[in-house]
């Protein structure tokens, strides 16, 4: 009998350590598990072995670590309190290589200053060349258990795809398990699952902690049966409400909302916001207040020095003038994140998005802190990611449902003054977008930033057809014009974004205001429906487009 029991046992044993398992696995801020299959993991004694059925590879990973699919249609992750592990597919082209890949994709290695190059080179591990990267950059004593030494393993699978693995750990790499196993255990089989994406909750406005004020206004404005409404940027506003208040009259339609940048443009306080806010307020508006990062004086990336406590006397200050404030303000933190113009990209900080999310979340706690009950957060990448690579993708930058209010949609139609760019519709720039979105975030959306150039185009027929299109995007709020302009490097206008420019497109907007284009049929446009748009906002700056579209891509990263 005993003899019994222990062949029993010894097979019960077997069993587990072979018999796949699933767990249940979470979102940040959901309850919503991502569907069975999609993975499996089990024990293979020193490690486990992870199988991701969407993205057709299996692989050793470290033993005890918490599995995250709920992108895993973008992103497969796998963490512990010291390590973390994302893997993705990457697509090439015929147009981008793996060479081209891993170079783009690692340009932040030009900034010594804040990241510290270690080994980058190709070793052949199980048949396949694999490029791989390691580096580190300082520990940012703002974030917690921050994983600051970094590996990148690009592993070619086939002539049109990589996968991708990016491991990241709080102390070197070689004291905590190395990634080798990871490499060495490497297989690549079909995908058998489809991909899947967390859809992001929609905003509960009733138990937010929200004033009476703040909540009327969302109601108002952002409410499901809430209609469209119309925003502007004018450069001298809020300071200067004069040339706003002359165009106005000219269309005979008062903007409700505008649009604002501000930067950390000290370590203490911001100079002027109170006043901004009061003049916003005292004009009968409501301000869309932009906050983004820049470069030190010393080279710094500023989101760097703001996650190791540089600029906490500045955060408070500026959270606490906004809670002070006390009327509705709508929060825009470092828009177009997956852009490479952005300092605030995981382009330029490691390669990790997580250190955007880091940031965002710190910048949070300072207006909770504050005691701010009347701020709506908006969250904004750009329409495309540059680069228009997986790890870069927006998802990547999501800070989780319980952080954002509103999903910010920006993309212009720069028209075709710079080689390489072309002349989009309204339509081209948006139902790919919009519709994307509308699949993957149920919150009510605003463009909080698009403007048509006046060059390669007709920029009235423009606006027309955007003003009969936009009435089937019921999820946009808010949209607002960036009436501004965008200068070449010698000081001449590359892309004139202005409201009157030509000054017939007065007149036309003046109509499209008040409805006449409601029944419009927008003309066709350009066949290119896929589009990856850079924005028009660099950060640290009003409106000046960071990212240089006179040159390719290519020949940016091998300048």
């Amino acid at each position: 009998m005993r003899k019994a029991i222990i062949i029993i046992t010894a097979i019960f044993i077997v069993l587990s350590l072979a018999t796949p398992r699933q767990e249940a696995v979470f979102a940040a801020g959901s309850r919503e598990a991502a569907p069975q299959g999609i993975y499996a993991l089990w024990n293979e004694g020193e490690y486990d072995r992870f199988t991701n059925y969407a993205g057709g590879y299996s692989l050793h990973v470290d033993k005890g670590m918490y599995v995250d699919m709920s992108i895993a249609g973008v992103c497969a992750i796998l963490e512990s309190a010291t390590k973390r592990i994302e893997i993705f597919n990457q697509p090439l082209g015929r147009t981008v290589s793996m060479a081209d890949y891993t170079a783009y994709s690692n340009g932040f290695l030009k900034n010594r200053v804040d990241h510290t190059y270690e080994y980058q080179g190709y070793q052949e591990i199980g048949g396949r060349n694999i490029h791989i990267t390691q580096w580190s950059r300082k520990k940012l004593s703002r974030v917690k258990n921050d994983k600051n030494y970094y590996a990148c393993l690009d592993i070619p699978v086939s002539s049109s795809e990589v996968i991708t693995i990016m491991v990241s750990s709080t102390m070197p790499l070689y004291q905590n398990g190395d990634y080798r196993h990871l490499m060495e255990s490497f297989e690549y089989d079909k995908k058998t699952q489809p991909r899947y994406v967390r859809k992001a909750a929609n905003t509960n406005a009733a138990g937010k902690n929200w004033n009476d004020e703040t909540k009327e206004f969302y109601n108002k404005y952002f409410g499901k049966d809430a209609g469209l409404t119309w925003g502007i940027f004018e450069p001298k506003a809020p300071e200067y409400f004069q040339d706003l208040q002359e165009t106005e009259k000219l269309l005979d339609y008062e903007f409700p909302v505008i649009l604002n940048y501000s930067s950390f443009e000290s370590t203490t306080r911001h100079s002027d916001l109170e006043y901004r806010l009061k003049n916003t307020y005292d004009a009968g508006k409501t301000l869309e207040l932009t906050l983004q990062t820049s470069w030190t004086s010393d080279n710094h990336n500023q989101v760097y020095r703001i996650l190791d406590g540089v600029y906490d006397e500045f955060l408070r200050n500026y959270a606490k003038t906004i809670a002070d404030f006390g009327h509705p303000v709508i929060f825009r933190l470092c828009n177009e994140m997956n852009g490479d113009w952005c300092p605030y990209s995981g382009w330029n900080t490691s390669r990790d998005p997580q250190i955007y999310i880091e940031l965002y979340k710190y910048v949070y706690s300072f207006f909770e802190g504050a005691g701010a009950k009347n701020v709506i957060w908006v969250w904004n990448p750009n329409s495309g990611s540059f680069p228009d690579f997986t790890w870069n993708n927006e998802l990547m930058y999501y800070p989780g449902d319980e952080y954002v209010d509103v999903i910010g949609l920006t993309a212009y139609n720069t028209g075709n003054y710079y080689k390489g760019e072309t002349w989009k519709s309204f339509a081209d720039l948006y139902d790919n977008f919009y519709y994307g979105y509308v699949d993957k975030y149920d919150k009510p959306m605003m463009i909080t930033e698009f403007s048509s150039a006046t060059t390669g185009g007709d920029k009235n027929r423009w606006v027309i057809d955007m003003f009969g299109h936009i009435k089937y995007y019921d999820k946009i709020k808010i949209a607002v014009w960036w009436d501004g302009a965008d200068y070449d490097t010698n000081g001449a206008i590359a892309r004139s974004y202005f409201i009157d420019d030509p000054v017939t497109l007065i007149e036309t907007f003046r109509k499209g205001l008040r409805g006449d284009y409601n029944e419009e049929r927008p003309q066709s446009g350009s066949s290119n429906s896929n589009v990856n748009n850079g924005g028009n906002s660099s950060a640290g700056s009003n409106g000046s487009n960071g990212n240089n579209n006179d040159v390719s891509w290519k020949e940016n990263v091998f300048a």
